[in-house]
């Protein structure tokens, strides 16, 4: 029934038809979607099979025009009071069960809302094209269309029923309400064409003046659809809609005549419209994955009832911004039971580069599958930064200071609160929370000379610890920080920062030895963090390679397997096509001043970038590393992807390689750039979410922001 053709610029653009007229179609293009409604619809494409516009979609048995909001809501509702017979049969072949819809009684509804013409005017479509199907123009009775139109004036528990629950409205579709409008009305033939702009303010609410010149909002069009953005955008629990208070609220504010919707409405409500958004990531999902290198990054988190969640994103490369895209693909229930290659089916996983997890379990089911998959494993940074703090804070000599801290600041709590704006928050989830409290004790207040020891403790582990607030307030200066910054930035922090010191008393150089541990282990011995910090132009002079032979190793093993080996004799073939490729250096100004510099520059202290280096026609691996580290030296604000882009073609291989590591992040959400007090509440946010929607809520929230 209809024809395959591809998707034009001008189907992505942003076309709007004030009339469906306009739609002077004559092929219809299919698209590929999972939902089983699909098949029957198609967009609207023209003799040169070119989309003409995405807006709208065209059903293939009848040719009616609906309008896309994309999701399948409208899709199925004609199916289902159009073609009868058709959705009954879709629905036994596929298992699909439809709730019986139930027609509201005793509910009085005013005449002239907005609620009522537009109830009426699915009516009136209803029964005009039902007569179109099974007579010509020339058969239809007037006089019939017009008491059809009384009846349904009169139906008001009818139309509010059909209008509703078949084609919900949402708070975007104000500009959409005129072409409903004109598509619905009946033929000049029958009555005069009317075309009637409804404000958009009428969508949501009747206002009422009060005497004191405020306004309160006596109607929405569409509670349920309200109600469903108030529990996506504050991830609340649906069962918070029906609490006492809140529930009292909505019915006071609503008024008698808007009862509360029932729950399972707005269950059903989440869930079609995480279905429509996950379709749509998965389609992303697919195309980015399937040729090109991605990263995965994986978030385990428990809630109040001590479920377990991993929350899945994966990065690419967007080659048009030069940037890298982080895309959350679910939320899941993290079980014993979780079938991960059913979890993953869009993914093409041998193209998957890195894995960054935020929680360190060597037995874990998800490390197991990775290993499995010979998909590397990078801890987290933020994470890794969390375990140092925590291995900190667990020497005997810390954790007794830390017991004597709270102890005095407890029984002093009242006069340090009439001191003070704020006090430190606290959680034990957050150990920067601990370091918080630390410092406020050492600086903020005052003590008695008896106090003096305890205060230069306190003051001595904030010292050492601040190492760890330069790592990640470098980070943070960061729009995404790639994983090629955490060997460097490590090894500058082991360096300045965590070096023993003469002067260091027992307490420094032992917390100094514990934070120097824990970086070593995850960060520096990584072997995947050594590499993509030498094929990140800024830093292979600026990080520590103990041993370089092995990354040479590893480096020409991934080159081999990901773009294929050379033989002896063999030249590089990327590098011998790109000669004729010019180099184009741009002058750089006269000094920057301290102010001016960005974190990196401020923590690493390089000289100017030398004259650009000159093509080996012969290369591998091995002797392309050699020239690159001997001939480069970039400047820190420089982007490394766009090196690449302009001086790839003097290191093939290298080029290649690089590709691999620039759509990696180093962390696996951006959360820690918030506020301390932001990211507890954040925390506790999700932490009390309970129920069964909890993965769509989370997926709907992340992706409507």
């Amino acid at each position: 029934m209809s024809e395959e053709v591809s998707a034009s610029p001008v189907a992505l653009g942003e076309l709007k038809y004030e009339d469906v007229s306009q739609l002077n179609f004559s092929k219809l293009y299919s698209p590929k979607m999972k939902s089983v409604y699909w098949r029957y619809f198609g967009f609207p494409s023209n003799d040169n099979n070119e989309v003409i516009t995405k807006q709208n979609v065209v059903c293939i048995k009848c040719h009616k025009v609906l309008t896309n909001h994309g999701n399948t809501t409208n899709l199925r509702a004609h199916l289902q009071h159009r073609h009868k017979d058709l959705f009954k049969e879709l629905c036994q072949e596929h298992d699909i069960h439809v709730p019986p819809r139930k027609t509201p009684r005793n509910v009085s509804h005013p005449p002239l809302s907005k609620r009522n013409v537009s109830s009426r005017r699915v009516k009136l479509e209803f029964i005009n094209n039902r007569n179109h199907d099974n007579a010509s123009d020339e058969e239809l009775d007037e006089a019939a269309v017009a008491t059809a139109a009384m009846q349904a004036e009169e139906d008001a528990s009818s139309q509010t029923m059909l209008y509703e629950t078949m084609v919900p409205f949402t708070y975007d579709e104000a500009d959409n309400l005129v072409e409903e409008e004109e598509r619905l009305d009946m033929e000049p033939k029958y009555g005069r064409k009317r075309k009637v702009a409804i404000p958009s303010g009428a969508l949501h609410g009747r206002a009422i003046k009060h005497e004191d010149g405020g306004y309160t909002v006596a109607n929405i069009a569409n509670l349920a659809e309200a109600l469903t953005d108030i529990m996506i955008k504050d991830l609340r629990n649906v069962e918070f809609l029906y609490d006492a208070g809140f529930s009292d609220f909505v019915r006071q504010a609503m008024g008698s005549s808007a009862p509360m919707p029932e729950q399972h409405k707005i269950d059903s409500l989440i869930s079609e419209m995480h279905a429509s958004k996950f379709l749509e990531v998965g389609e992303v999902t697919r195309e980015f994955t399937a040729d090109k290198p991605f990263s995965f990054a994986f978030e385990h988190w428990v809630n109040v009832e001590q479920r377990r969640f991993l929350s899945i994103f994966h990065h690419y490369l967007d080659e048009d911004t030069q940037s890298v895209r982080s895309i959350l693909y679910a939320t899941v229930e993290y079980t014993d039971y979780i079938v991960l290659d059913d979890l993953l089916t869009d993914f093409y996983l041998p193209n998957c580069t890195l894995a960054i997890i935020n929680y360190d379990d060597e037995e874990d089911l998800l490390y197991t599958y990775l290993r499995e998959k010979n998909i590397p494993i990078v801890l987290c940074y933020v994470s890794v930064i969390d375990k140092c703090l925590r291995r900190v804070f667990e020497l005997e000599e810390v954790a007794s200071l830390l017991e004597q801290v709270k102890e005095l600041m407890q029984r002093h709590s009242s006069e340090i609160a009439s001191k003070v704006s704020e006090l430190p928050p606290y959680n034990e989830h957050f150990p920067w929370t601990l370091y918080e409290t630390l410092k406020f004790f050492a600086e903020s207040i005052s003590w008695s000379e008896d106090m003096d020891q305890l205060v230069i403790s306190a003051k001595t582990v904030t010292e050492a610890l601040s190492a760890l607030v330069i790592a990640l307030d470098t980070l943070r200066g960061e729009d995404i920080p790639l994983c090629s910054m955490l060997s460097p930035i490590t090894s500058k922090i082991l360096i300045k920062k965590l070096g023993i010191a003469e002067q260091d008393d027992p307490l420094m150089m032992n917390v100094k030895r514990t934070i120097a541990g824990v970086l070593q282990a995850h960060i520096i011995t990584n072997d995947n963090l050594t590499a993509a910090a030498l094929l990140d132009p800024r830093f292979h002079r600026l990080t520590t390679i103990d041993n370089l032979d092995r990354c040479v190793r590893m480096l020409t093993h991934k080159y081999n397997k990901n773009f294929g080996g050379l033989g002896e004799g063999e030249t590089n073939e990327v590098a011998t096509t790109s000669s004729n490729v010019a180099i184009k250096s741009e002058p750089r100004t006269g000094g920057v001043s301290a102010a001016g510099k960005s974190k990196l520059e401020l923590l690493f202290d390089i000289a100017d970038i030398p004259n650009p280096p000159k093509r080996d026609a012969d290369s591998t691996v091995e002797t392309d590393l050699k020239r690159y580290r001997n001939e480069v030296a970039v400047q820190l604000d420089e982007s490394p992807i766009e090196w690449w882009l302009k001086m790839g073609h003097i290191y093939g291989t290298l080029r290649d390689l690089a590709t691999l590591y620039q759509s990696v992040p180093g962390v696996v959400t951006l959360s820690f750039k918030k506020a301390l007090r932001d990211q507890i509440y954040d925390f506790n946010k999700r932490f009390m979410l309970t129920g069964s929607q909890i993965d769509a809520i989370l997926f709907l929230q992340h992706h409507n922001n």
